[in-house]
């Protein structure tokens, strides 16, 4: 008898056995069946590239030689220290001026990398700084005198960049027609 219900016992964990792995496998597929999802939607936009056009050349000026510093403002205007000579000779002063082109309102990082340091003449050298301005939509320079603009905004997509120099001239300087580069960077903030 004793055998019996061993066999009995043995017969009877088996089933329990499988009765405990048939239900894990009910619950493990009734848990699948349970699963859900959702969607997330991705946007990306394209805005309009940032770009610069230059539309003036800066010209400060005829001077005559003498210690001094010449300073033409980004509206254009020319004032003197020192001893030299602003000349009414010759060609008009004028502050460089540049279109800024881009997407609706954004702000934008202005740079100068690049720039020269110096107007240069054959050998000859005046030592400059650069001086700019930035206005929003199509709005004129206001007459800045100093400093550099190192941000601006857009209206409408459009801002303008004026740009003037101060210039350090020698009471020896030699005559002749000085050049530099004023290279003006805009990138979207």
């Amino acid at each position: 008898m004793g055998r019996t219900r061993l066999y009995e016992r043995g017969t009877v964990m088996r089933g329990l056995r499988t009765l405990l792995v048939a239900g894990l496998v009910l619950g493990i597929s009734g848990m699948a069946m349970a699963a859900d999802n959702a969607t997330a939607t991705a946007t990306a936009v394209v805005v309009t590239p940032i770009s610069i056009t230059k539309n003036t050349d800066m010209t400060i000026g005829n001077l005559v030689p003498g210690n001094g510093i010449v300073t033409l403002s980004t509206s254009g205007a020319r004032t003197k220290t020192g001893t030299v000579a602003l000349s009414t000779s010759g060609s008009t002063p004028a502050a460089a001026v540049f279109t800024v082109s881009g997407e609706g309102t954004s702000t934008f990082a202005i740079s100068y990398t690049g720039s020269s340091t110096t107007l240069t003449h054959s050998s000859d050298t005046m030592a400059v700084t650069w001086i700019t301005e930035a206005v929003s939509g199509s709005g004129s320079a206001t007459g800045v005198t100093s400093g550099q603009a190192s941000s601006g905004t857009l209206s409408g997509g459009a801002a303008k960049i004026y740009g003037g120099a101060a210039v350090t001239v020698d009471a020896a300087q030699a005559s002749g027609t000085y050049t530099g580069s004023l290279i003006v960077t805009v990138a979207y903030n």
